[in-house]
């Protein structure tokens, strides 16, 4: 008989080979899935562009243009004939003292008919005077002003003819023979010549209307001997007071920024010194009119009527964002009592909240606060942190305050991206431009922090990468 023989096989146990190579394919397959799904998602999501904070200053000034309002005088010539001045423009002389003549016989006019007779040598001062008015031209015009290229030529002429003047009164004084039918005009008050007239020379604060201060209608006259007159027309004029005013038309924010209480500090015409001088506001329109009160300087500017002002105020200096950075954030306004510092922390940064549990236990649970800002009332709270039916505690008094009776805020701020998440930071409004706002600096927000330049696309909290 045979013996059976066992398979020496029958002790080998054989796995499921195929089984284990399906689960790791469904798992590679499963992460290829996933990230080709995360790639996908990227692509289609719109990138989250950063800006990154830096300084500015921004100029703060006030700029307008003033209406120069002065107590006038004109004076008309008596007969008809040829003028000689005596006086140079803008000087000052005292009441009755001579001013110019009405010459009838014409000799006057011979002159200027004499050869060499008008050779004028300019002084370095009559160069200064002549180069300042240029000056002043330059920085003040516009091409949409061009009609003021025929009040700089009426300036320049009488810086020129102020010299000529002088020459004509050395003249008639040498020669008073000829010169014997001169008819003198005096001055009737004392104070300062101007040999223009422009219409505005009755105008007062109470009369002003926005027709005043359109340049492009702005006529000046100005007078120079040898000129031929009519008896009845002016000749010239005298301002016998130093107390004077500009006049500006400025809007309410501007209105907004000056302090009622304190003295305006002005420069008038790109001049090269401040002045110093009490204002009021008047509502005007849409606007206001800022009236400044003046008690010198009044000869400086005798010659002008719409004068270039600059009022000089604190640059604004902060960080710069962009508009689209800041966003708008509701917080509670937690009474500083019902906060308390945890563990070894000094400041106050928790709070305490009751819980009941479902047996009705009462506990008592701890809660960091996010806070944005504080004062000696209140804290301002990131209100996520709690729900409306909270009831917070006062642990040394067992007062109680419900959530839902906080006061609540608004504050402004940005999403913080230096960790890669989208943490919000309050921030102070200093300034709004049209695209930028120049916000506090010495707050949460650093020069050089990376912020989200559009705050719509981002969540609070978000990871950005």
């Amino acid at each position: 008989m045979f013996k059976n023989k066992k398979n020496k096989n029958d002790n080998v146990v054989k796995f499921n080979t195929v089984s284990r190579i399906n689960v790791a394919v469904v798992i590679f397959a499963a992460i290829i899935l996933y990230v080709a799904i995360s790639v996908i998602l990227s692509l289609k999501k719109e990138p989250v562009t950063l800006y990154k904070v830096g300084e500015s200053r921004t100029d703060n000034n006030i700029y307008c243009t003033g209406l120069a309002i002065r107590n006038e005088i004109t004076v008309k010539a008596d007969k008809t004939g040829n003028i000689a001045y005596f006086i140079n423009d803008n000087e000052k002389i005292k009441k009755g003292n001579p001013v110019c003549a009405i010459d009838g016989s014409g000799n006057i006019m011979s002159i200027f008919g004499e050869e060499n007779a008008l050779n004028i040598e300019l002084s370095k001062t009559d160069y200064k005077k002549i180069r300042d008015t240029i000056s002043l031209y330059k920085s003040n015009y516009e091409d949409t002003s061009f009609y003021t290229v025929y009040n700089f030529k009426n300036e320049v002429d009488n810086r020129v003819l102020d010299v000529a003047n002088q020459l004509i009164m050395d003249r008639v004084s040498a020669d008073k023979k000829n010169f014997a039918s001169l008819q003198s005009i005096n001055s009737p008050v004392s104070g300062i010549i101007c040999y223009y007239t422009d219409g505005y020379e009755n105008k007062t604060i109470e009369s002003i209307t926005d027709a005043d201060f359109d340049r492009s209608n702005y006529s000046k006259t100005s007078f120079s001997t040898g000129d031929r007159v009519n008896s009845g027309t002016v000749v010239f004029k005298m301002i016998e007071d130093e107390k004077w005013n500009i006049v500006c038309r400025i809007t309410k924010e501007e209105a907004e920024k000056l302090d009622p209480d304190s003295k305006l500090d002005l420069i008038i015409n790109n001049a090269d010194y401040d002045i110093y001088a009490p204002f009021t506001l008047q509502e005007y329109q849409d606007g206001y009119l800022l009236i400044i009160n003046l008690k010198k300087y009044m000869a400086n500017f005798a010659n002008e009527r719409f004068l270039s002002v600059e009022i000089n105020m604190d640059d604004f200096e902060g960080l710069k964002i962009p508009n689209s950075s800041i966003i708008e954030k509701e917080v509670y306004l937690l009474p500083r009592e019902f906060a308390a510092a945890g563990g070894n922390e000094s400041s106050l940064n928790k709070v305490y909240k009751k819980t009941v549990t479902e047996d009705g236990t009462e506990t008592i649970e701890q809660i960091r606060l996010e806070i944005y800002k504080k004062d000696e009332k209140y804290l301002w709270v990131n209100p996520d942190s709690f729900t409306t039916t909270d009831v917070l505690v006062q642990m040394n008094t067992n007062n109680t305050l419900n959530v839902s009776l906080l006061k609540s805020d608004k504050i402004y701020g940005v999403y913080q991206a230096n960790e890669g998440a989208a943490d919000f930071i309050e921030v102070d409004i200093v300034r709004e431009g049209e695209e930028f706002t120049i916000v506090a600096s010495g707050g949460a927000l650093r020069k050089y922090d990376n912020i989200i330049m559009d705050a719509g696309m981002v969540e609070e909290n978000q990871i950005i990468y």
